[in-house]
């Protein structure tokens, strides 16, 4: 929820670039005509599925010693998730003894992942990032445009699912935490910007790629925020699924979430938000409880 800190990004394999949000776009910007891209494509059979996850780690905290990742680890291999969006996450800072966070458990996971560096803090970087099962191609960090407030980014990652035709693009990020909505709206709406190729991004064919936006976006399902990304992605979301994800130990609100843009169509198969169990005490693994979903492609 509400951190100070920073990331650093890296991927397996990739290098990721920083993209600042420098221009305030008025919003009656007039779309050029794309060509090429990602053409549409319906599933009758052989559907691609993903099982991707949104968990905010906060920076390992829960954590009796921040060096100690059993807890986290253990979490992840629960999860089970093909991709997991990942924010709050420190890169060599002194509060976390100086460890690559996401380096680490992407190698204790056997997983590949992308950093996306928000700032530089207490001697390191803290930011947010992706671990995911599938090479990722290429990832891009972009700045979002933040005022005075902490500085906010977006990792952009193109992941090399198998059963795609197209490498799905995944959006992770982590909106401003205050109470008053103005930056995180004025966020939200540049998150669309960057979705449908108005706002630039190494992504070529953004506007008709497949995309998926995660993380932890300070916002309830009824906030403006939230009302802003829905202008171009559905929510993902199940009848009868209790979405609070915070505080893990006795959850009140639903602030992390997944979206799929609507230039897709997906079955929801399943959305889990686990609780605390004999099982397992997701509450000493992070304030945050993650959001899973098994989702099926039905159109591209």
């Amino acid at each position: 929820m509400k951190k100070i800190a920073t990331v650093a990004a890296v991927a397996l394999g990739c290098m990721a670039i920083n993209t600042q949000a420098s221009e305030t776009l008025g919003g009656n910007e007039i779309l050029a005509v794309q060509k090429g891209g990602v053409a549409n494509k319906t599933y009758a059979k052989g559907k691609p599925h993903l099982r991707i996850a949104t968990y905010n780690i906060g920076k390992n905290e829960a954590a009796d010693n921040v060096a100690d990742f059993t807890a986290l680890n253990s979490a992840i291999k629960r999860i089970n998730a093909d991709i997991i969006a990942v924010p709050e996450v420190d890169n060599k800072t002194q509060r976390s003894q100086k460890i690559d966070q996401l380096k680490t458990l992407a190698e204790a996971n056997k997983m590949h992942y992308a950093f996306g560096k928000a700032l530089d803090f207490d001697g390191g970087e803290y930011g947010l990032g992706l671990l995911s099962k599938y090479k990722i191609l290429h990832s891009q960090v972009v700045k979002l445009p933040s005022g005075d407030a902490e500085q906010r980014v977006v990792l952009l990652a193109q992941v090399d699912v198998p059963g795609f035709d197209s490498a799905p693009i995944i959006m992770v990020t982590h909106l401003d935490w205050q109470k008053d909505p103005t930056v995180r709206t004025g966020q939200a709406r540049y998150l669309l910007d960057l979705s449908i190729g108005d706002a630039g991004s190494d992504f070529k064919d953004i506007a008709s790629s497949i995309k998926i936006l995660a993380g932890d976006f300070n916002s309830t399902r009824d906030e403006q925020p939230l009302k802003e990304i829905r202008y171009f992605f559905n929510e993902v979301a199940k009848q009868g699924t209790d979405t609070r994800s915070w505080p893990a130990v006795n959850p009140a609100i639903d602030i992390d979430h997944i979206f799929t843009f609507k230039g897709q169509k997906w079955n929801v198969k399943n959305l889990t938000i686990p609780a605390n169990s004999p099982e397992f005490n997701w509450s000493a693994a992070s304030d945050h409880l993650p959001v899973i979903a098994d989702l099926e492609l039905t159109e591209q």
